[in-house]
């Protein structure tokens, strides 16, 4: 009779696999990209901001208006009047805030501003394209990480309590066979 040289099943550790794979890297850079897409067309302004519809312009603050946020009377949104000349015209534009004040009025604040003032951004459009575009896929990943990873964790505690349990039915069969 022959036995066979390979290990049983019990007796062999499942490969290591890395937190993700490719496919999951792939696919958490993927929805990463539809999210900031999805961010991008939804918010007002912004995609005009990204397309280099604001400039950057010297805006000086001619009122401020703090008030409790709608729905939720513990916060505040602060309101901000702004003015800034272009080629001799004077403009205006409002930008909200959430939050106190951080500005009084006759402050220079330097914003990313549309001609028309219907898009004010504190960020350059670089720096929005690389908080979408970078930002979002990076977020989708760490997500995805922490999601495999807490389904590893308890799988494992699973297999532990298993493991446990037939420890101490072993133990218990023991006895009865040496009290036997």
């Amino acid at each position: 009779m022959t036995t066979d040289p390979r290990r049983a099943v019990e007796e062999v550790e499942p490969p290591r696999r890395s937190l993700l794979s490719l496919g999951d890297v792939a696919f958490a850079i993927g929805i990463g990209l539809v999210l900031a897409f999805v961010l991008a067309v939804i918010t007002p302004g912004t995609r005009s901001h990204l397309l280099g519809g604001t400039e950057r312009r010297d805006t000086t603050v001619v009122s401020v208006r703090e008030a409790p946020r709608e729905g939720d009377p513990d916060r505040v949104v602060t309101t901000y009047g702004l003015r800034w000349s272009d080629d001799g015209e004077a403009r205006e534009a409002t930008f909200r805030r959430s939050g106190p004040p951080r500005r009084d009025v006759g402050e220079t604040w330097s914003l990313w501003v549309s001609e028309d003032g219907s898009s004010v951004e504190t960020s350059s459009p670089r720096t929005t394209w690389l908080l979408l575009g970078v930002g979002m896929p990076v977020f989708a990943l760490v997500i995805g990480a922490l999601v495999r990873w807490r389904g590893r964790v308890m799988s494992r505690a699973s297999r532990r309590q298993a493991d446990r349990i037939e420890a101490a039915r072993s133990r218990r069969a023991a006895r009865r066979r040496s009290s036997a």
